[in-house]
């Protein structure tokens, strides 16, 4: 008898210290998708105002890379000269004067460590395309940038 215990006794041993291990692991969440992303933050812009304002920046946040959401934070504690126009006329997400009703997102391609994500907007007479430029953060993929039709960046807008 006393061979029989001492034959589990050690293999208890052996099996706590794992069973303690596999309960301290945390699972880590899937990483969202660029395309969802973007999905999510074209979401949120729709369904609020989309002004460019504090709040509506702050709104995104969570969709937007840290350095592009301390950019446009810049742009609006920029106090106004009231001799010139503004560097941001309109809704700079968008890219338009008269704000589209509806929004569709295309296929995300891959360009070196960056992700490109086309966004088709229309309504009030207007189709426009905007491409978001992704980059792979600590905490999952967020929108770096917009790259309007004609070529111009919303990154190059601000602070200008």
């Amino acid at each position: 008898m006393r061979g029989h215990r001492d034959y589990h006794f050690p293999m208890i041993t052996i099996l706590l210290p794992l069973a303690s291990i596999s309960l301290l692991a945390v699972p880590v969440p899937p990483q969202v998708a660029p395309a969802e992303v973007v999905r999510a933050l074209f979401s949120d812009h729709f369904k609020h105002s989309m002004g460019f304002s504090k709040a509506s920046v702050a709104r995104k946040a969570k969709w937007l890379s840290a350095d592009f959401l301390k950019q446009l934070n810049q742009e609006l504690d920029r106090p106004s000269n009231p001799d010139e126009g503004p560097n941001i006329d309109g809704d700079p997400f968008t890219d338009s004067q008269e704000y589209p009703t509806r929004f569709q997102v295309g296929k995300a391609t891959a360009e070196g460590a960056l992700i490109r994500v086309p966004v088709l907007t229309s309504g009030n007479g207007r189709r426009h395309t905007i491409v978001a430029v992704l980059r792979d953060e600590p905490d999952g993929w967020r929108v770096d940038d917009l790259v309007y039709e004609e070529g111009k960046t919303l990154r190059n807008l601000l602070g200008k």
